[in-house]
């Protein structure tokens, strides 16, 4: 037995579906999620690299350099671990887009707070994950 869907019926949902989502925190999060994989052949290496030479201004000069054969492997470590929680968190972005099309929990999503965009680099992280504020 064959469904036939009208072409009207389809854009109706897809009418529905895109006046629900654009308020929705959910696709903000998958953008996120889309960007730092999708960037992360690029930002591993630079944030290895940034991570493990910035150390503060209160830090000698040659104390980053000596300690960088050891350091940036150890941060290039980190980021791919945080790359993985944003490729595992886009695997399940359909389950939360979907919850967040009712009304009632609209916005409620929070973002993963790992990485965030600033400075003019590509990720700024903190040194380790600050999972509660």
């Amino acid at each position: 037995m064959r469904v036939k869907i009208s072409v009207k019926a389809l854009a109706a949902i897809a009418a529905a579906a895109c006046s629900a989502l654009p308020g929705c925190a959910a696709l903000k999060r998958v953008g996120t999620d889309v960007a730092v994989v999708g960037t992360c052949w690029a930002t591993i290496p630079i944030s290895a690299v940034h991570d493990s030479l910035d150390w503060g201004p209160e830090t000698s000069g040659a104390t980053p350099i000596i300690f960088a054969p050891l350091n940036i492997p150890l941060h290039a470590l980190k980021h791919t671990a945080y790359t993985l929680v944003y490729a595992v968190d886009f695997c399940v972005s359909p389950i939360y887009l979907i919850s967040c099309i009712t009304p009632q929990n609209r916005n409620d999503l929070e973002p993963i707070a790992l990485y965030s965009l600033s400075d003019g680099y590509p990720w700024k992280s903190q040194p380790w994950p600050a999972f509660e504020d």
